[in-house]
């Protein structure tokens, strides 16, 4: 070839360019002075400092060999990977609040639920207790019939949320959308609210008087 040779010194992964959702391309490190003719838009320096602070430094750096050089738009790496993101984070906080409004929605449904089936069993609950069940028993009858519920409700959702991983592969970086431990901590997170709405009408339950549940109608 009649072109310059270059010499590899090493070899580096592939990196993202513009977009933190694109797929990493191939990339080629050469030094400045070897390609002098290309004018640079961007100078990168890395410090253990508050990188904004070395702003007039890095000016009077450039000026001591160029005066007429312009240096603008300083920013940290910081601000730039979150104006990056900024798009994705927005995104990400809306399905935030909403996740937040669906499981507080779910909360008052399955206290709603739970309260009516209870008053709905007063008279079956009431002979239980006047047959010597123990409060404990119908606390936990009560609780399991609603962890029953959303675990099918939990399984539903989980089998969905695999479903839509693709949608939400566009609004992630650095996470897989299937990552266990999400999963793991939403469906605790799920259950957990869950047993907390069961509890008080639970509770409820244990303290019905036979007498008057047997009069119930």
């Amino acid at each position: 070839s009649d072109g310059p040779w270059r010499e590899v010194v090493g070899i580096v992964a592939d990196v993202r360019q513009n977009d933190f959702a694109a797929e990493p391309k191939m990339q080629m490190y050469l030094n400045y002075e070897q390609v002098i003719s290309l004018a640079p838009n961007a100078l990168v320096v890395r410090t253990k400092v508050a990188p904004l602070s070395l702003g007039t430094a890095v000016r009077n750096a450039v000026w001591s060999i160029d005066k007429d050089q312009p240096v603008s738009d300083i920013r940290s790496m910081e601000e730039i990977v979150s104006t990056a993101v900024a798009r994705q984070r927005f995104s990400t906080m809306l399905l935030g609040v909403f996740a937040v409004l669906a499981l507080v929605l779910a909360a008052v449904g399955i206290y709603g639920v739970m309260s009516y089936t209870v008053a709905q069993r007063t008279r079956e609950i009431g002979i239980r207790i006047a047959l010597g069940a123990q409060r404990s028993d119908v606390l936990k009858m009560t609780v399991q019939q609603g962890l029953k519920l959303v675990g099918i409700g939990v399984v539903i959702g989980a089998v969905a949320a695999l479903v839509l991983t693709r949608v939400m592969e566009s609004l992630l970086y650095g996470v897989s959308a299937t990552d266990p431990t999400t999963f793991a901590t939403i469906s605790a997170v799920l259950i957990g609210v869950a047993a907390l709405a069961s509890f008080i009408p639970a509770l409820r339950a244990t303290r019905i008087d036979p007498m008057v549940a047997l009069r119930y109608q």
